[in-house]
């Protein structure tokens, strides 16, 4: 079964200051599921406004089994639930940290980007165990530097139970991609790694909703049509 890429219709074209757009692709042995503002299997994702920013989540469940949908589900309730009302991010994290932790499924860990962006376009972001977003600015793309990343949730008591959020600057990006390993870690025929920065750069100039789309088609021609873990996008741009 080839992989398929659909909107996330739960998510609104807008969030506080952000547009905002997400894509799902499922891998080629995944069977159809509903869609959800968690995506689909163990990518979870979200998109809030709070008291102290507009919060973002980019997360990608490990393990297998009925289990996987279920833990992307709790993550995802709590982190509405904490966004609304933790003003630290690095707390965020750790409460989340301590679901996972706690959970029926001891093996769990669970790896994620959190976000919390201001109106003027300052963040703070946390890495856990998760790839870092990329930035877009002015043509071109990076990766966001982290410092001090953190063991995914679950398994934060390896690094002392907790993790550093670092800020990111208003001039750094003009619009932000959060995604799962199964865009960065997708492979050609020859086995090379999808170039997401530079498949982004020359992409980026488009509407968010085209930017996407076309993102996520080009990534499946890279992989030829073939996924092997379900892979997630959520891009997101200041609001005209």
């Amino acid at each position: 079964m080839p992989a398929r890429s659909q909107p996330v219709s739960p998510l609104p074209e807008q969030v506080g200051a952000l547009r905002v757009s997400a894509r799902h692709l499922a891998n080629a042995t995944a069977t159809p599921v509903e869609r959800n503002p968690a995506g689909a299997g163990g990518d979870v994702y979200g998109a809030v406004e709070s008291p102290y920013g507009t919060r973002l989540l980019m997360g990608d469940v490990m393990g297998k089994g009925r289990a996987l949908a279920r833990t992307a589900d709790n993550v995802l309730r709590a982190w509405r639930d904490l966004a609304a009302c933790e003003a630290r991010l690095e707390g965020i994290a750790v409460r989340l940290h301590s679901l996972v932790a706690h959970s029926d499924e001891p093996d769990r860990f669970v790896t994620a980007t959190l976000l919390s962006v201001e109106s003027d376009g300052s963040a703070q972001l946390v890495c856990c165990g998760h790839p870092p977003p990329v930035l877009l600015r002015d043509g071109a793309a990076v990766h966001a530097a982290v410092p001090a990343p953190a063991p995914p949730l679950g398994l934060l008591d390896l690094h002392s139970g907790w993790c550093a959020a670092q800020p990111v600057p208003a001039t750094a990006w003009e619009c932000m991609l959060l995604y799962t390993d199964g865009v960065s870690e997708a492979r050609d025929a020859r086995g090379a790694f999808y170039p997401l920065a530079e498949r982004a750069a020359a992409l980026g100039n488009a509407a968010l909703e085209d930017f996407t789309d076309a993102l996520a088609c080009d990534l499946l021609r890279h992989a030829e049509g073939r996924l092997q873990d379900d892979a997630s996008l959520l891009a997101v741009r200041a609001a005209a």
